[in-house]
């Protein structure tokens, strides 16, 4: 199912990053427009996708299943976080461990998942995508922020600052009231979901055009976490969901998510706090350039054996 729809959409996003390396190239998006449209995407354009994605009728049994996709996906992220501690213990160097820690962990699935989910799902089966949305939100930004910043906050006030939590929240409640948004403002959302992949892919671009571009044969580290994040969760996420009591389109809902490549949160978390990005650039456009490849046989495989 739909190799040739995910190829072409996450081929897509090659052609965002490659405009935004064009663009860095250019001078045209500085260093300070890198870091404006990152806060641009954090603080506007993630609630507006998670807003318009709840913004739907009530159902009972989709109730049903979205209880059970939160479940699965808020345990997936404990086993991945034990998983990639576990797998990159050796790695000597601090930083590029952390970034492949990250990168285990975290998919670009806001940015690529729901996207690619909404091109072979359509609007139902991308409501399961941005229910796999919610912990994701969660624990990214809490584990996922905590392995870049060292200040001591607590987790309950780091996850309450952040600005996707609360439009969780308020999408939760749209869902289960009997109430539907004005027409302007779901015009407004629809608009700002727009926005989602291409500003993420031009920030993914505009770092990567300061990549060293022959480090990538010579770095075994990147291969590695390409390899991980593309083959390996994806093979685990196919092997668990299998026995999960879910519709093959809730599940679907789940998978595309899970198995996008490096999130493009790895960037912008290594931009915002003035890290080293030149590992994390090149994993995340290295991890997408494979995915080409890596998600539509992904998708394939798992309707296969689920159907």
């Amino acid at each position: 199912m739909g190799f040739a729809v995910t190829a072409q959409q996450v081929g897509l996003m090659a052609v965002f990053i490659v405009l935004g390396l064009f663009g860095a190239r250019k001078k045209w998006i500085g260093d300070q427009a890198v870091t404006g449209l990152t806060n641009i995407l954090i603080y506007f354009v993630t609630p507006g996708v998670i807003l318009q994605a709840f913004n739907r009728p009530f159902s009972m049994s989709r109730l049903h299943e979205l209880g059970i996709v939160a479940l699965v996906v808020f345990l997936a992220f404990p086993a991945m976080t034990g998983l990639a501690y576990l797998i990159y213990l050796k790695v000597p160097d601090l930083g590029i461990r952390r970034d492949l820690r990250f990168s285990l962990i975290y998919s670009n699935a806001g940015f690529l998942g729901i996207p690619l989910s909404q091109a072979l799902l359509g609007t139902d089966g991308v409501f399961f995508a941005v229910v796999f949305m919610v912990p994701f939100n969660i624990f990214v930004w809490t584990q996922g922020w905590s392995m870049y910043d060292s200040r001591q906050s607590g987790p309950i006030k780091r996850l309450f600052s952040n600005p996707a939590i609360p439009s969780v929240i308020v999408g939760i409640a749209l869902f289960l009231a009997p109430v539907s948004l004005p027409s302007i403002v779901v015009t407004g959302l629809n608009d700002l979901a727009g926005l989602n992949a291409p500003l993420a892919m031009f920030v993914v671009g505009a770092t990567l055009s300061k990549v060293r571009w022959r480090t990538f044969a010579s770095d075994p580290w990147i291969w590695l976490g390409t390899a991980l994040r593309n083959l390996f969760i994806p093979a685990l996420g196919i092997l668990a969901l299998w026995f999960v009591p879910l519709s093959t389109e809730a599940k679907l809902g789940v998978l595309i998510p899970l198995s996008c490549p490096v999130a493009a949160f790895l960037v912008m978390f290594a931009v915002t706090h003035k890290v080293d990005s030149d590992f994390s650039a090149r994993l995340v456009s290295l991890s997408t350039l494979v995915s080409i490849l890596s998600l539509p046989a992904t998708v394939s495989v798992a309707s296969s054996l689920w159907s």
